[in-house]
């Protein structure tokens, strides 16, 4: 291969939720992998006579996915990512990626996962392929572990490189990364609705962490240990407290000073049920109280909504499960 490299350089534009771009034009073609990814430079095959380039990509606040296809021949050349990682695998075809003094052939069955202290290169397409292209921040990553394992890591994530697509993990990973990849097409709520994407975007981010072989992996293979009662205690008088917010399990393990999975555990262990189910219990029970002691003018629908409950009809369905009667039928009735 030889050729004059070209560079795109300057700096990052806002971007849209979602980007599709089928480009002839090599700098076009940099300046959007640019915003969309990383800086990077293009070496054309000399005996390439035409360019081509197409890319979708999902821009969230977390994580950046794209499809990329070339024409042809082509290496694409990345400087460290400082403040990312890059994993790469593909629909089909397969693509060769280095990261350092490590190469990895990607495919269908393998991904390649890199850090962001050393060169990146991505070569191939002499054969059709597509590539899935992930970017997700150095602290989305840190900070999902750091809520799995209830500390920060003390050193930065250092990934295997070669991730095994095969293995159940990487299956299940896998299959959550192409449910978010439905945020490419026209009209998807993912790419637009955060109560959507986020919940997506954190199972790739701890899908990866827990799948991926890395130098905490250790930490999260380990059995949780026991949680305290205390804990569990300080845990169910926060939900009781802020029962009305939207809460995740990372910030009710916070509040009660311990890990996610020791978290789970402890309500497994002394309750027999999990956070989020005991937090919809003490939401229902909160709805049934406003629901007897409704004022003229009070709706169901108004003190669903109060509670966290959006959906009318889950709600009515949880409620009629918990206490055997519909919302409607407590609301102004007797106890």
């Amino acid at each position: 291969m030889s050729s004059t490299p070209v560079s795109s350089h300057g700096p990052g534009r806002l971007l849209p939720p979602t980007l599709s771009i089928d480009t002839s034009d090599p700098d076009r073609a940099m300046s959007v992998g640019r915003d969309v990814y990383h800086p990077h430079r293009i070496r054309l095959d000399s005996r390439s006579r035409s360019f081509r380039m197409g890319l979708k990509a999902l821009h969230l606040p977390d994580l950046t996915l794209g499809l990329l296809e070339y024409g042809h021949h082509v290496e694409v050349i990345t400087p460290p990512l400082q403040d990312s990682y890059q994993i790469n695998f593909t629909v089909f075809g397969s693509v060769s990626m280095g990261y350092g003094h490590q190469t990895v052939l990607t495919n269908r069955q393998r991904a390649a996962v890199h850090g962001f202290t050393e060169e990146t290169r991505l070569e191939g397409w002499e054969h059709p392929a597509r590539v899935v292209g992930l970017k997700i921040p150095r602290r989305t990553l840190e900070q999902e572990l750091e809520d799995l394992t209830g500390a920060p890591p003390e050193t930065p994530i250092r990934f295997e490189g070669d991730f095994d697509l095969e293995t159940p993990g990487g299956q299940s990973w896998r299959s959550t990364v192409q449910a978010l990849a439905q945020g490419l097409n026209p009209g998807s709520p993912i790419a637009t609705h955060p109560l959507m994407a986020a919940p997506l975007t954190q199972a790739v981010a701890r899908g990866l962490l827990l799948a991926a072989p890395h130098n905490h992996s250790h930490l999260l293979h380990m059995p949780p240990g026991p949680a305290p009662p205390d804990a569990v205690t300080d845990a169910l008088d926060y939900l009781r407290a802020n029962a009305r917010q939207r809460l995740s399990v990372a910030e009710i393990a916070l509040a009660a000073g311990v890990s996610v999975r020791t978290l789970q555990a402890g309500f497994r262990d002394h309750l027999d049920t999990t956070p989020v189910a005991m937090l919809r219990r003490i939401r229902l029970e909160g709805a049934q109280r406003d629901l007897l002691s409704g004022r003229p003018g009070t709706t169901v629908a108004a003190v669903a909504r109060s509670w966290g409950f959006h959906h009318p009809g889950r709600f009515a369905i949880h409620f009629a499960q918990a206490f055997g009667r519909s919302p409607s039928e407590v609301l102004g009735g007797p106890s």
